[in-house]
């Protein structure tokens, strides 16, 4: 495969941020020849629908600079800057423009950051990958994951929910292009997911990058709960202590999360906590530094 497109996207991310080379460096020797390649793929997606690796490597650096600024305020505050869903609907989810890049350059930070890639190899592993059945997805986002999901795994139907249109868009977008070969019958409904009514319980679940971007993510996995059949595989991701510019709800530690997880019904059936890049688990709870966290949950 041509690896030209990445080469480019690295040299254009360099260009404007000359301090993510590096980094970008380490992050690129770690991808498995699977990884890389999956990654090409998505790169070569992008550039036939007219996305240009400019625009690619300007998503990729907004995440970057916003994700600093939030760090930032979060050190100095202790608390995110923003803590209701009205002060981020319309600058992020409901503006089209900044929904794309950041939606495009979270999809990059899936192969060039390592707790995201790390999040992302967890969602592989876990998948099952031979049962049938209804797949649910909440805040498919820029759809990689959805689309993965498609290609790894054998559901008879496939159902997304996001509050974004343009998330929406984005998803349906890379479902019907020839370059992943997903041919499974699937619906992506515009609509928040805690006031859609659905008919349908589902045997896969899937809530990542959810939990941290809403008010009340305790009522949101009680609709995970209710919506999930008895056996149903409920994969879910959030952070610990790490800010973005659309993270509203604080985890200051994993104790809060677990508490929460067990009052909505489930148990954790396996867990993946990702510390702090260069830090050990002990040395991110002390410094209150971000931790990311990948759960499968069951049924009680």
């Amino acid at each position: 495969m041509n690896n030209a497109p990445l080469s480019q996207l690295l040299t254009e991310i360099g260009r404007i941020n000359p301090l993510q080379t590096q980094f970008l460096d380490r992050s690129l020797s770690v991808l498995s020849a699977q990884e890389r390649t999956t990654f090409l793929q998505y790169l070569n997606y992008c550039l036939a629908q007219d996305i240009t690796v400019e625009h690619l490597a300007k998503s990729y650096d907004l995440i970057v600079k916003d994700t600093f600024r939030e760090q930032v305020y979060f050190r100095r505050h202790g608390q995110y800057r923003h803590q209701s869903y009205q002060e981020v609907a319309n600058s992020v989810y409901h503006h089209p423009e900044y929904m794309n890049q950041y939606m495009h350059g979270l999809a990059l930070s899936t192969f060039l950051w390592p707790n995201h890639l790390a999040m992302y190899r967890f969602f592989i592993e876990t998948l099952p990958k031979q049962r049938t059945g209804r797949y649910l997805e909440v805040g498919p986002g820029h759809g990689f994951y959805f689309m993965k999901a498609m290609q790894c795994s054998q559901y008879n139907f496939y159902q997304g929910v996001d509050i974004s249109a343009t998330s929406v868009e984005m998803t349906q977008r890379i479902l019907s292009c020839p370059h992943f070969n997903c041919s499974a019958d699937y619906l992506i409904t515009e609509a928040d997911f805690f006031a859609w009514d659905s008919t349908q319980t589902f045997d896969c679940l899937v809530m990542a990058e959810v939990l941290e971007h809403v008010e009340q993510p305790g009522a949101f996995l009680q609709q995970l709960y209710t919506l999930a059949n008895e056996g149903a595989h409920v994969f879910i991701t959030t952070c610990i202590n790490t800010p973005a510019i659309d993270h509203i709800y604080l985890y200051p530690d994993m104790q809060s999360l677990r508490q929460q997880i067990n009052e909505s019904g489930f148990s954790i059936k396996n867990e993946l906590v990702i510390p702090y890049l260069g830090k050990t688990l002990e040395e991110t709870v002390v410094d209150k530094l971000p931790i990311n966290t990948a759960m499968v949950l069951e049924k009680r």
